[in-house]
Formats: structure tokens, C-alpha cells, sequence
């Protein structure tokens, strides 16, 4: 009970500051207010001229230009066909080729790739091979910077 009344305190103390720090702004912000109460005579000035205006019209022969719609031909039926289908082909035709084109670039790319794992492989293999066909002269011998490392 205590705080719900010390909330309702407190708000009540930040709208008073509040408004007593921003009244200006209040003030400035709300300068049309006073003009409101002239909208209605100036909408019924409005609306009057403009029947005078349209009455004047009427009588004087004064018309407003219309512009002349222009005329538009439909193309035959089996040209828009056409045209349509040419595009869906044409399209599909540039997918096409793309997909090929992708498919033998990535093929290439792994038959690259194979082919450079096997070459490694058997250079590896020589290697080993080479190294295990070499008799060992030094064999309880550690260098000094393999010691070093440690």
C-alpha cells in the first residue's frame, strides 16, 4: 500500500516538473490551436466561391480541356504467343548452358584434384620406400637441434 502511494507521489511530482520545465515548448508547439475555431467559415468561403465559380462556368461557355485518349492496336494473339515462348526459351536455353558449363568445370576441378592426391601419394610412397631401403649408419645418433626442440 505504501509504495502504490508513494508511486502515485512520485508521478504526480514528474508530470508537475515535467510541464513546469517544457511549458514553453507546450505553448509554441500548440500555436494552430487558436485557429481552429476559424475553419468552418473558411471550408463554407471555400465552397461558396467554387459554386460561383462552377454557375459562372455553366452559363459563360467556359469548358475544361480534355485531353484525347490515345488509340492502342492489340497485337495479334500468335505474336504475343511467340514472343512469350521465345523468352521462356531463351531462358531456359541460358540455364541450360550454364548448368553444363558448371557440371565440366567441376569435373575438371575433381579430376584435378584426384590426379594431384595420386601424385602426391606415389611421391610419398617413393619416399618412404627410398628411405627404408637406406642402410642406417647412425643409428642411436641425436642431432643437436632435434634436442634443441624440446
Amino acid at each position: 500500500m505504501i509504495t502504490a502511494i508513494m508511486s502515485i507521489i512520485f508521478l504526480t511530482f514528474g508530470v508537475y516538473t515535467h510541464y513546469r520545465i517544457f511549458s514553453s515548448e507546450y505553448r509554441l508547439s500548440t500555436w494552430q490551436d487558436g485557429l481552429k475555431i476559424y475553419a468552418p467559415a473558411v471550408m463554407i468561403i471555400a465552397i461558396i466561391l467554387f459554386i460561383i465559380y462552377g454557375i459562372i462556368a455553366l452559363f459563360t461557355g467556359i469548358t475544361v480541356p480534355v485531353p484525347s485518349v490515345p488509340e492502342f492496336e492489340m497485337p495479334a494473339a500468335n505474336t504475343v504467343t511467340n514472343t512469350i515462348m521465345n523468352v521462356y526459351n531463351n531462358a531456359a536455353k541460358n540455364i541450360s548452358e550454364a548448368t553444363n558449363t558448371m557440371a565440366t568445370n567441376l569435373s575438371n576441378a575433381t579430376n584435378k584434384i584426384t590426379t594431384n592426391i595420386a601424385n602426391t601419394t606415389n611421391k610419398m610412397a617413393n619416399n618412404v620406400s627410398n628411405t627404408l631401403n637406406q642402410p642406417v649408419n647412425n643409428k642411436n645418433k641425436v642431432s643437436r637441434s632435434f634436442v634443441e626442440t624440446f
